[in-house]
């Protein structure tokens, strides 16, 4: 089922989020537990937000991923297929760059969601999206499609980092 879908740069937010991520081991504890099933799209409630805006030479952007009322689950791994669609679903053709980072799984429920952050040069060329889709990481294949609306411009092109905990 389709659901619809911050800043220093991305690869420096990646760096800083591994940082944060091996220093909150009670966090992940709390928020982690190998018995949950994977999410798929239903599990989840996805949406794309502007982050601060900064006087790095990046946007940013945040992709969050919170479970449904009542879910457990967990996810990890990068986001496959991705694509900016315009308001009649069309393909944009935004080119991607790398920027993946290190390989993480989390488990989302209550008040503990997953993020992947988006990062585009300011000072480019420019497009506004409607929506961003995507596949779900799976388990040994692909997950769901997912398509979510997208807040706002980006430049081109598009670093995507990996799903992981937010930053704070």
């Amino acid at each position: 089922m389709n659901r619809f879908r911050k800043s220093a740069t991305i690869g420096s937010l990646v760096a800083v989020a591994a940082l944060a991520l091996a220093g909150t081991s009670a966090a992940q504890a709390a928020g982690t537990s190998s018995a949950a099933p994977w999410c798929t799209g239903d599990d989840l409630v996805i949406a794309a937000h502007d982050m601060r805006p900064t006087s790095n030479p990046d946007k940013g952007h945040v992709l969050s991923f919170t479970a449904a009322e009542g879910v457990t689950c967990t996810i990890g791994g990068s986001l496959s297929n991705v694509r900016f669609l315009d308001a009649k679903g069309q393909d944009m053709n935004v080119p991607l760059t790398g920027g993946q980072g290190q390989y993480t799984e989390t488990t989302v429920h209550g008040i503990f969601a997953s993020v992947v952050y988006i990062g585009s040069p300011k000072k480019s060329l420019s497009v506004t999206p409607a929506f961003i889709q995507f596949d779900l990481p799976g388990q040994g294949s692909l997950g769901d499609r997912i398509t979510t609306a997208w807040p706002s411009w980006i430049g081109v092109p598009v670093q995507i980092g990996n799903i992981m905990w937010p930053v704070s």
